[in-house]
């Protein structure tokens, strides 16, 4: 049977985790990633090694990092375009 609440959770934990990478420090974004790599070491070790579990394994930690990964990609962009119209202000203030 479809699971239509789980996916329902996942989506906002994912979408909670993006939010908060946007506005948190920048090394909060690896916690996540850490926290559910033990966990599912955790669950791996306690029910035995199986594919499915190690697919689940792979496929969260390529989430959670691709979305560690892009709000710091955000976060550099947005300081580049900050600098650039810092210094436009400031050669234009110059040329007065």
């Amino acid at each position: 049977m479809f699971n239509f609440k789980g996916y329902l959770y996942a989506l906002l934990f994912v979408v909670v985790l993006h939010i908060l990478d946007r506005y948190l420090p920048k090394w909060f974004g690896a916690l996540p990633g850490v926290v559910y790599l033990v966990f599912i070491l955790y669950k791996m070790f306690t029910q035995g090694f199986t594919l499915p579990m190690f697919l689940v394994l792979i496929g969260g930690e390529v989430i959670l990092n691709g979305i560690w990964f892009e709000a710091i990609e955000a976060r550099n962009k947005k300081t580049k375009k900050e600098l650039e119209k810092m210094k436009a202000k400031d050669i234009s203030s110059k040329s007065l």
